[in-house]
């Protein structure tokens, strides 16, 4: 149950960057209010997706908080259209590819008090270690412009936030062409399922004939709202009915997936299999542990 009204998935994205935006210039809202002539008050409101953020205060604020570039600055302004004036809610999804997306997913995973990742294609960005081989899709949607909000990463003395990933088995069988770089993004996901601060690693087994999301699939606790958000060349944000199918293949993958512990016995075959195949590639005697 949301506690507030849905209004669609608009003015909780461009509330949450706003918001990154803002922190990341070290102002207070009162600061930032002061430039749109409204009140600390009406700002959070604005932040928290409850009220309709106007093109103008948009604008104002995104170039208060250094947002310069043309591009991006129209791409911000292109949500305040996508949300409604009134109280009635604004039908369908949003879908985000422009200038800053990468920027708007990371706001959302900064400021949501719940998240629930599945993940088919790469290891998510939240829960990367040091060096994590990325592939030619990674590149492509991080390298566009330098970030202006960090990358959300979870770390095992995390309290903030009730955090859990499913990987689909199918990346445990990947090694992005560097198997000892996946070896030690095994052993870090198996630290951090291993944490008593609660995340959750989840895993798929490979025979569980799941038909996984196509990328990443984000769903969020964003100030007392749903919101989902399928994440491959560019994010697609759905609220309220509007998230069915997204919802369906979450709840898909989290009734398919192994408990904490089998997983984690899964992520140490992958991670011993990573070990021997930097050794010996020619060699893959736990392949079968893992598919069959």
């Amino acid at each position: 149950m949301t506690a507030t009204p849905d209004r669609g998935p608009a003015p909780l994205v461009l509330g949450a960057y706003l918001r990154s935006l803002r922190l990341a210039k070290d102002l207070t809202l009162a600061e930032a209010a002061e430039a749109i002539r409204s009140s600390a008050a009406k700002l959070s409101r604005m932040e928290l997706g409850q009220v309709a953020q106007d093109w103008r205060d948009v604008d104002t604020l995104a170039r208060l908080y250094g947002v310069t570039d043309f591009a991006t600055i129209v791409s911000a302004l292109q949500w305040s259209g996508r949300q409604p004036k009134g109280a009635e809610r604004e039908p369908g999804t949003v879908r985000d590819d422009d200038e800053g997306w990468v920027d708007r997913l990371r706001a959302c995973e900064h400021h949501s008090s719940a998240i629930c990742v599945y993940a088919s294609v790469i290891v998510p960005r939240m829960v990367q270690t040091m060096g994590c081989p990325v592939d030619h899709l990674t590149l492509l949607t991080t390298a566009t412009q330098p970030p202006r909000i960090p990358v959300h990463t979870v770390l095992p003395g995390q309290t903030q936030q009730d955090v859990t990933v499913i990987l689909d088995g199918a990346m445990l069988l990947r090694t992005f062409a560097n198997p000892a770089a996946m070896a030690a993004q095994m052993a870090y996901l198996q630290r951090l399922g291993a944490s008593r601060y609660g995340l959750r690693i989840l895993v798929v087994p490979f025979q569980a004939g799941v038909i996984p999301p196509p990328g990443t699939l984000h769903r969020f606790q964003l100030h007392g709202q749903e919101l989902f958000a399928e994440e491959t060349w560019g994010a697609i944000y759905t609220t309220g009915a509007d998230s069915q199918a997204a919802r369906s293949s979450m709840d898909t993958g989290l009734a398919a997936a192994l408990d904490p512990e089998a997983s984690a016995a899964l992520l140490d075959i992958a991670r011993r299999r990573y070990e021997l195949l930097a050794k010996d590639p020619e060699s893959d005697p736990l392949l079968e542990e893992l598919t069959a």
